[in-house]
This record gives structure tokens, C-alpha cells and sequence, in this order.
């Protein structure tokens, strides 16, 4: 049974993230299905569509439980870097809805550098908020250095391992979902 009294803004982030992670499923399937990451195409234009649609609503998906998140460490020593991690996340994913958006136009097929900034932006935005979260003590600590070093070492190797395409989105919904799930764990603080 649901217990609204027991639903905080932090639990809402937690359920929030968990979702990202589940609406960037079935668009990661598809791109695995059609084994993109080998560069195979798509079999009709509306297959990517819907491929692209599930990872785009899953980064807006995350940038509002960033902003959640923020609001919940708004009294803790975490604030600031929360803040700057919510901000920065959604200027990148307000540029890679962008790019992305209008690359299924014909015509703009040449916006991978705004992907790239999203990239480069949401795993700086992301350590930040691996930061927050060792500031506040809201969740246990390897949570936030895991946040951390995920997020810096994916930016330090992935042009060094795949220097043509960047762009993995999975790895910006890894550590959203562990995140969410250690939220949703919280135990109630009277």
C-alpha cells in the first residue's frame, strides 16, 4: 500500500530517474535490434522515430528528476553543485532534443556537434550532482563518488575508445537509475 505521508520530494526524484531508465529501454532495445552500434540503419524512417523518441522523452525524463533532486538538497551543502549539475543537464538535453529532433528533418544532418556538447555536458552535469549528493549525506556516500567516477572516466575514454561517435546513451542512464532506486530506498525521517 501506497502511504502518501511518506512520499517526500526525494522519494519523487528516486520514482523519476527510475522511470528515465525505463523509457530509455525500449529505445536502446531498438537501436541493439537493429545493431546501430555497428552502424545498421533502420528499417523504416518511423522505426527511428520511435527509436529516438523513447531516449529523448527518457532525457527529459531525467533532467526533471534532476531539477526534483535539486529541490530537495535546496537545504543542505549540497545546493549549489545540485543545482549547477540540474541546470547544466538540462541546457544539454535541451540541445540534444534539439539536434536530435531536427536530424530526423531532411537537411540537418550535419548537428552531431550539439550532440557532442550534450555528451560532454551531461557527464560534467552528472558529476556534479555525484558531488551534491557527497555534500548532502542524503544517500550513502559510494553512491556519490560512484556518480563521480563513472561519469569523468566515461568522458576521459570515450574519445580515446570510439573517436568517431561518442554518443552512448545508455551511459547517461546508469547512474540516474542507481540514484533513483537508493531515493526510493530512503527510509522516512520524522
Amino acid at each position: 500500500m501506497i502511504r502518501l505521508q511518506d512520499w517526500r520530494i526525494e522519494r519523487a526524484a528516486g520514482l523519476v530517474f527510475v522511470v528515465s531508465s525505463l523509457a530509455a529501454l525500449p529505445g536502446l532495445m531498438m537501436f541493439w535490434f537493429r545493431d546501430g552500434q555497428s552502424g545498421g540503419q533502420p528499417p523504416t524512417s518511423a522505426y527511428f522515430v520511435w527509436e529516438r523518441s523513447f531516449i529523448l522523452a527518457a532525457v527529459a525524463i531525467t533532467a526533471i528528476g534532476f531539477a526534483l533532486l535539486a529541490g530537495a538538497l535546496h537545504h543542505s551543502s549540497g545546493r549549489i553543485l545540485a543545482i549547477v549539475g540540474a541546470t547544466a543537464y538540462l541546457f544539454g538535453g535541451v540541445l540534444l532534443v534539439s539536434a536530435e529532433t531536427l536530424q530526423m528533418t531532411p537537411g540537418f544532418d550535419k548537428l552531431y556537434g550539439l550532440v557532442v556538447i550534450y555528451v560532454v555536458t551531461a557527464f560534467l552535469a552528472q558529476a556534479a550532482i555525484g558531488g551534491a549528493l557527497l555534500q548532502s549525506r542524503l544517500v550513502a556516500a559510494w553512491i556519490g563518488w560512484a556518480t563521480i567516477v563513472w561519469n569523468i572516466a566515461w568522458l576521459i575514454a570515450l574519445p580515446a575508445l570510439s573517436p568517431r561517435d561518442i554518443y552512448f546513451p545508455i551511459l547517461h542512464h546508469v547512474m540516474p537509475l542507481v540514484i533513483g532506486i537508493a531515493l526510493l530506498r530512503l527510509r522516512r525521517v520524522p
